[in-house]
C-alpha cells in the first residue's frame, strides 16, 4: 500500500485516504480509509462502523474538478444510533472502499481519487460529526493505478467490443447469447467477470444478473469461466460461489445432498395437488416503521392471509381469500425455477432504506423441507427469483387476479 493521503483538518478531525500500489480492473480494489480526531471532544463518524449497511456514490472527475470524487451515498437518510463509530480524543478509526465495481466498468489508468466526508443525519437525538464552512471534509489526494484486465485483452476481447457487449446485456438484446458465442472464449469469459458485479450495490448489479442469465445459456464452458473467475475476483466471491451453483442446477448436474430431501419434494408437490397438505408459505415483502408492514401467508389448500399495516398507522388490517389451482401450480413453478433451495444473500449490506424480503417455505414437516431467506430487494428484482417475488407481489395486491405462468425450465 502507498502512504496515507490526509487532508486538511476540519475542527480538529482529519480524513486521510491510502491507495493499493497497483489494482487489475475488474480485480479487488479496496481503498482504505482513515479519520484522525485531534479535537478535545469524542466525535460520532458515519461509515466506520462495521456492519451498518452503507453505500458509495462515485463522481467522475470534470473540469473544475479533475479527480475522481468519491463519498457515502447515505446523506439523505436518517441513520439510528448503531450507525456511528465514536471516536475518542486522539483516537484513529478506518474503513476499506471496495470500489471494485466502479473500476471494472471504467477501465485502466491513473486515477486522482479524493474522498470527501459530507454530513449525514441521525435520530435518537444523536448528534454526529458534521463539517462546517463547505459542509464537507475531504483527504488528500491519492493516485490509483489501475492496468488493463489482461485476461480479457489475451482473450481477443478490446475495449470497443467489451463495451459493446456490455451495452447488450443491460438492453437485454435478444441475440446477445449469439453474440457472446461468436467471440469465442473471450465472449464466456467476459460474462463470467460480469457476474462480480452482482455484488455491487444499486443498478451496477444489474449487469452482473444480465451476465449470469447469459451464461445459463452457454452451456458447460459457463462453469469453467466461473471457476476461474472467482479465483482472479475474490471480492465477489458470494456471488461466484451462487453462480456455480445456480448454472449446475441449470445444467442438470446431480442436487447436493443436502437439498435432495426439499428438491425431491418440492418435484411432488408440482405433480400430485394431493400431496399439498403441509404446505406453507410466507412471503414478507415489507416490514419496518419506514416502509410498513405487509405479510402473506399461503396454505397448500389454497387458503391465503394477507396482513398489512400502512406507514404510521396504528393497526394491522387482513384479508382472506383462497387462490385458484393454476395460481398455485404457478407458484410452484416458479418456486422451481428459481432454484429457491439455493438462495441467498449475495451482498453484504443494502442500500439505504433497501427493503428486504423474506421468503419462508414449507413443503412437509421436518427441517429438510423448510427454506427461510431475506435477499437484499435488488437481489429479488434481478436475479434469479424475479419471476417468483414479482407473482408473489401480485397476490398481495391483487389476491383474486389471475397469476400468468412463469418461465419453461431449460
Amino acid at each position: 500500500m502507498t502512504a496515507v493521503a490526509w487532508g486538511d483538518p476540519v475542527e480538529g478531525v482529519r480524513f486521510g485516504l491510502r491507495a493499493p500500489q497497483e489494482a487489475e480492473a475488474g480485480g479487488s480494489i479496496v481503498l482504505e480509509l482513515v479519520c484522525e480526531n485531534r479535537s478535545t471532544e469524542p466525535i460520532a463518524l458515519f461509515g466506520f462502523r462495521a456492519g451498518y449497511p452503507r453505500a458509495l456514490r462515485l463522481s467522475p472527475p470534470r473540469p473544475q474538478r479533475p479527480y475522481l470524487r468519491i463519498a457515502f451515498a447515505d446523506t439523505a437518510v436518517l441513520h439510528p444510533p448503531d450507525a456511528f463509530l465514536r471516536l475518542a480524543p486522539g483516537g484513529q478509526a478506518s474503513t476499506g472502499l471496495d470500489v471494485s465495481w466502479a473500476f471494472d466498468r471504467r477501465g485502466a489508468g491513473r486515477w486522482p481519487v479524493v474522498f470527501v466526508y459530507e454530513p449525514v443525519r441521525a435520530a435518537g437525538g444523536l448528534r454526529p460529526w458534521s463539517p462546517s464552512g463547505e459542509g464537507e471534509a475531504r483527504t488528500g489526494l491519492a493516485e490509483l493505478v489501475v492496468t488493463r484486465a489482461r485476461s480479457l485483452r489475451e482473450a481477443g476481447i478490446d475495449e470497443a467490443l467489451e463495451a459493446d457487449l456490455d451495452a447488450a446485456m443491460l438492453r437485454g438484446d435478444p441475440d446477445v447469447v449469439e453474440r457472446l458465442r461468436a467471440a469465442g472464449p473471450g465472449g464466456l469469459l467476459l460474462a463470467a467477470r460480469r457476474v462480480g458485479r452482482i455484488v455491487a450495490s444499486g443498478s451496477e448489479s444489474i449487469l452482473g444478473w444480465r451476465a449470469l442469465d447469459a451464461l445459463g445459456l452457454l452451456g458447460p464452458p459457463a462453469l469453467e469461466a466461473i471457476a476461474r473467475c472467482r479465483e482472479e475476483l475474490p471480492h465477489a466471491a458470494t456471488a461466484y460461489d451462487y453462480a456455480a451453483d445456480w448454472l449446475a442446477s441449470r445444467q442438470g448436474h446431480p442436487t447436493p445432498t443436502q437439498h435432495m430431501p426439499f428438491v425431491t419434494m418440492l418435484e411432488r408437490l408440482v405433480d400430485d395437488p394431493s400431496a399439498r397438505g403441509n404446505f406453507l408459505l410466507g412471503w414478507t415483502p415489507l416490514e419496518g416503521p419506514q416502509h410498513g408492514t405487509r405479510r402473506l401467508q399461503l396454505l397448500g389448500t389454497g387458503e391465503w392471509l394477507l396482513s398489512s399495516r400502512p406507514p404510521g398507522a396504528p393497526v394491522i388490517s387482513t384479508r382472506r381469500g383462497r387462490v385458484s389451482e393454476r395460481q398455485m401450480q404457478a407458484l410452484l413453478l416458479a418456486m422451481r425455477y428459481a432454484a429457491v433451495w439455493l438462495l441467498r444473500p449475495l451482498r453484504e449490506q443494502g442500500l439505504p432504506d433497501e427493503p428486504r424480503p423474506a421468503l419462508e417455505v414449507q413443503l412437509a414437516l421436518g427441517d429438510p423441507y423448510c427454506r427461510r431467506v431475506a435477499l437484499w430487494n435488488g437481489e429479488w428484482r434481478h436475479g434469479p427469483a424475479a419471476t417468483l417475488a414479482d407473482l408473489l407481489d401480485r397476490l398481495c395486491d391483487e389476491p383474486g387476479s389471475i397469476v400468468p405462468p412463469p418461465p419453461v425450465r431449460p
